[in-house]
């Protein structure tokens, strides 16, 4: 009854209802223009440099910084594959163009293009890694309860792994005859892809050894600074950075240098590796083995060669092509290989 009588006075008094009405409109206008005042301060906020410098500032304060170097290391790695192919690039361009114009050079430049590159693909695309299936390995079907106690679990991969196989943290993976992780390729070097690693060491130390000889020769003739002179320091890339900063070498100069550098120090680095993985190879052993002192195949070295580059070894140092895998009973993983 109150409400009705309510409800009758306010129908009775029109102005009175109008002015509600519009003190209600009003107070929404008020309300929107609030909303997107408000969106625009923020907006304009968020626009600020200084506001973008705190936010930057305090979302790093507050984020895990274990996980922050993670990520600029795992960038970092990432660069490295796309770093190597541009050194190889580079130094096959300018040595193409400082060689004398004939086929046979042309022909050489061609066939340490192919190698390298070749091997580097076959090296990449052949993983070493032990396939994972339903939460198991490759391993063990066919394997019976009793065979898979002979094989190592691996609580990472949740799969059966054979011997001379390991995890590797960077590929997240099981590496079959895990040797090591190559930075500078992209993936880690194993039992399938070991012969495709030594070959592209071996063009790319035989390569480089090609171009420096011949960027040295360039370099000397160009700028008269022969390296058994006063001015041998200029083959030293600081050294010659720093004249250049000081105005007493040109740019180029600095370009060819570090051309020179680099392929120097190329083939100090894979003619190392060239010869450490060969001496594995003979021995039967990879890098983790032999760093741990273990011996876990005991044959000749001529064998162990074959093992690792095939039978028609002397078909893959001429011409990169991939090994046939072959399928063999489950049973043969149990054996060390």
């Amino acid at each position: 009854g109150l409400m009705k009588q309510v409800g009758l006075q306010l129908g009775q008094c029109p102005a009175l209802t109008t002015d509600l009405r519009q003190r209600e409109r009003t107070s929404a206008v008020y309300k929107s223009i609030g909303i997107v005042y408000a969106q625009e301060r923020s907006a304009s906020w968020m626009v600020s440099p200084v506001c973008l410098c705190r936010r930057a500032w305090t979302s790093f304060v507050n984020a895990d910084k274990i996980q922050i170097v993670r990520r600029v290391v795992e960038f970092l790695t990432s660069l490295a594959p796309l770093t190597t192919l541009v050194i190889i690039l580079l130094l096959s361009y300018y040595s193409y163009q400082l060689l004398e114009a004939s086929g046979v050079n042309t022909i050489i430049v061609y066939f340490f293009s192919i190698e390298i590159f070749g091997n580097w693909l076959l090296f990449f695309c052949t993983k070493s890694y032990i396939d994972k299936s339903s939460g198991n390995s490759e391993l063990a079907p066919g394997l019976s309860h009793d065979d898979c106690k002979q094989l190592r679990y691996c609580p990472t991969c949740k799969i059966y792994k054979p011997e001379r196989s390991h995890h590797c943290s960077l590929c997240d993976r099981c590496i079959h005859q895990r040797d090591h992780h190559c930075f500078f390729l992209g993936t880690c070097v194993g039992g399938y892809n070991l012969c495709y690693f030594i070959l592209f060491c071996f063009y790319a130390c035989v390569g480089c050894i090609f171009a420096a000889r011949l960027l040295h020769g360039y370099y000397s003739g160009t700028y008269l600074r022969a390296f058994w002179s006063s001015e041998f320091l200029y083959y030293f890339y600081p050294v010659t950075l720093v004249m250049w900063l000081l105005g007493k070498a040109q740019l180029a100069e600095v370009g060819w240098v570090t051309l020179l550098y680099v392929s120097t120090a190329s083939v100090v680095f894979t003619g190392f590796c060239v010869v450490q993985q060969l001496v594995y190879v003979l021995r039967g052993q990879t890098a983790y083995e032999y760093n741990k002192g273990l011996l876990m195949v005991h044959r000749s070295a001529f064998h162990n060669f074959l093992h690792v580059f095939g039978r028609y070894w002397i078909l893959h140092i001429l011409i990169p092509f991939p090994r046939r895998r072959n399928i063999t009973d489950p049973r043969s993983f149990l054996k060390i290989v």
